[in-house]
Parts: C-alpha cells; sequence; structure tokens
C-alpha cells in the first residue's frame, strides 16, 4: 500500500469491487489533505452561467480570476500564472528548465522527485534536519551547485505540517543568490496558517527573478476535483516560458472565483483548525497503536504508529477508510499522515482505530 498520492478514492473502489458512487458516497478519506470547511458557492448561479461559457473558450487572460487572486495574495497581475493545477506545473517547469542540478530538501511531494528525475542531470536529497545550524547547505552541497540548478522546498512542511518563518531561510537565501541558482518554494498549506504577507516568501519576489512560489488553491478552497494552482514570481521570470494557451476551464474560473469571494471562508477555516486540531492531536495520543503524534501547524498530522502503516491501512479498509502511508516521503513503514477532517468524522476514525486495537495485540 505504498501510493504516491493521497485521495486514491477511485482507486479504492475498484479494488474494493464496490461502485464509485457508493465509494465517494461512503469514505472517511484520511490520506487526503483538504479543507473540510467549504466556501459558500451560488450553484445555481454558476450552473446557469455555465450553460452560457461553455460554448465559448475561457478567457486566455483569466482577468477577473486573477484580479481576485492579487488582491488575496497582494501581488501584481503580472506575476500571476495560472495552472491546471501544481502537479502540472512542476512537471512543465522541470521540462522547460532542464536544469543542471536540482536538490530536493526533504521530505517532499513525490511529483518534485518524479519531475527532477526524468529532467535534471543530477538529483540531490537533502534532509531538512540535516542543514547545518544556521540553515545553509553544506559547502560540498553548494558546490554541485549551479546557476542553472534548482532548489526546492516545501513550507509548510510536508508531511510534517511544519511552518517555518521566512527569516530563518535568510543564510540560505543570500547562498543562493551568491550562486544565482533557481529557488521554488511551495507555499500549498500556508493559507492554512494565513495570508499575510510576513509569512510568505511573497515580498522577496520582485528582487529575486528566480525565485518562483507554487501555490495549490485545490487544497485551501476544497475542490480537488477542479485543477488549479498559481504560480507566483517576477513579471519577466516565467511569461518568457511557454504555457498552455487556455491553462484552465470555465468552470474552474468560476468556481474559484466565487470561493474567493466568499468573506467567511477565512475565519471558519481558522476557528475550525484552532478549535479541531488540538481535540483532534490529542485523542490520537490516547490510542494504543499509536506512538507518537508530531505538532502541526497545518491541516494534517503526522503519526508514528507501533505497527506497519500497512498493516493498519487494511484493517481500515472494511470500515470505508482511507489513510496516507508515508514511505513516499521517504518516512519508513510505521509513519501516517492523517487529514484533520470535521469533529464527527475525526471521532469515528478514533473509535474505528480503538475498535481494531485488539487485533494488533499492543
Amino acid at each position: 500500500m505504498t501510493t504516491t498520492h493521497g485521495g486514491q478514492v477511485y482507486d479504492f473502489a475498484r479494488t474494493q469491487s464496490q461502485s464509485i458512487q457508493k465509494t465517494l458516497d461512503t469514505v472517511l478519506d484520511f490520506s487526503a489533505s483538504i479543507n473540510p470547511i467549504s466556501p459558500h458557492i451560488p450553484w445555481q448561479q454558476l450552473t446557469q452561467n455555465a450553460q452560457v461559457t461553455l460554448k465559448h473558450y475561457p478567457d486566455q487572460q483569466a482577468v477577473s480570476l486573477t484580479e481576485r487572486l492579487t488582491k488575496k495574495f497582494k501581488i501584481a497581475a503580472n506575476q500571476v500564472t495560472l495552472t491546471n493545477g501544481i502537479s502540472s506545473a512542476i512537471l512543465q517547469l522541470f521540462s522547460q528548465l532542464k536544469p543542471d542540478t536540482t536538490l530536493l530538501i526533504t521530505p517532499i511531494y513525490s511529483e518534485y522527485q518524479r519531475g527532477a528525475q526524468a529532467h535534471s542531470t543530477t538529483v540531490m536529497e537533502v534532509p531538512n534536519t540535516s542543514l547545518s545550524p544556521t540553515f545553509k547547505l553544506h559547502a560540498k552541497q553548494a558546490a554541485q551547485l549551479t546557476s542553472n540548478s534548482i532548489v526546492v522546498l516545501v513550507n509548510p512542511s510536508t508531511p510534517q505540517g511544519k511552518y517555518q518563518d521566512v527569516t530563518d531561510f535568510e543564510p540560505l537565501i543570500q547562498q543562493l543568490k551568491a550562486i544565482g541558482c533557481w529557488l521554488w518554494i511551495d507555499e500549498s498549506f500556508l493559507p492554512f496558517i494565513g495570508f499575510q504577507h510576513a509569512l510568505s516568501f511573497r515580498p522577496q519576489l520582485m528582487q529575486w527573478p528566480k525565485l518562483i512560489i507554487l501555490q495549490s488553491l485545490t487544497k485551501y478552497y476544497a475542490c480537488p476535483g477542479i485543477r488549479i494552482g498559481a504560480l507566483f514570481s517576477h513579471p519577466k521570470t516565467l511569461h518568457t516560458l511557454a504555457w498552455p494557451s487556455w491553462p484552465i476551464s470555465v468552470l474552474d474560473d468560476a468556481f474559484l472565483q466565487y470561493a474567493l469571494h466568499d468573506p467567511q471562508h477565512d475565519l471558519k477555516t481558522q476557528q475550525f483548525l484552532k478549535h479541531e486540531s488540538p481535540l483532534f492531536i490529542h485523542a490520537l495520543t490516547r490510542c494504543k497503536l499509536v506512538d507518537y503524534v508530531y505538532p502541526t501547524h497545518a491541516n494534517f498530522i503526522l503519526v508514528k504508529l507501533h505497527i506497519d502503516a500497512n498493516a493498519l491501512y487494511n484493517a481500515l479498509k472494511p470500515f470505508q477508510i482511507l489513510i496516507r502511508d508515508c514511505r513516499s516521503f521517504g518516512l519508513g513503514k510505521k509513519h501516517i499522515r492523517l487529514a484533520i477532517k470535521s469533529k464527527e468524522q475525526n471521532q469515528q476514525f478514533i473509535q474505528t482505530l480503538q475498535k481494531i486495537e485488539p487485533m494488533f495485540h499492543i
């Protein structure tokens, strides 16, 4: 049960020989870290508009959506490149830049590993725990980077969910600027912490043309079925690269505009996580199958088990519960990542763990 991604609901349905619809209606998917708080969407209005817009090509410039994004993330319109999801953007960037060396600060999403291995001359993986005390690359690591190299890190990190203050990265930033290489920072889960400029690397984009921020929009706005993401950069950085003429559909565009327009979504999300995250963590620490629960700033929790994650995955199958094995992150066979879901779903997960505990003789 080593999966590259969470959210494999369709595969789960096929392996269980049950209908897709039944699975979508009944499965508790703790493997995908999607916001349990959905934005308000006026579906009737969206549907009515779609009957007209579907007969036409999308706006190539996505002007209205881009304007909403610039207000939300406080950057200029010419710093935004919309993409058909972040996974697609990662592979596109690698295929066009073709770096000499890609250095991945791990653990990291497997899409970065896939893209790096397919298009880089050399790939290095450096655990974030092995960086020097001043948060710099060691001299031997830095010596392998050229001006056509890429360094990739995720903040908040995955699967740990740890947010690192931007100022902590200053030694690394100065080091990479001196080399003249690219730095990609994945801030996909940062909205769960906040949109304040000080939390992000966005304020540095105008001074650093080789800095790219990858921003998923589907996790925070609870719409993984819509493939939409954004790249933030210096205005001259990405516009010279080749991008699809229509990166997103009219439905993607419309949904996200409505989601961004919901004035209560941020507050509801923050209040939910502030209340539910500590309760879920506390409940997990009391489970006999759990060895350790890592502190988190994000909407997911890294858990170390006393048992093999694959064994727990199989034990949860009959209960229609999915979890995320962390072997693809390089964390070994006893780590899982759990999404923080609704209060009722979290309680159901804890009750199911307690129910299956006797199977493992812990």
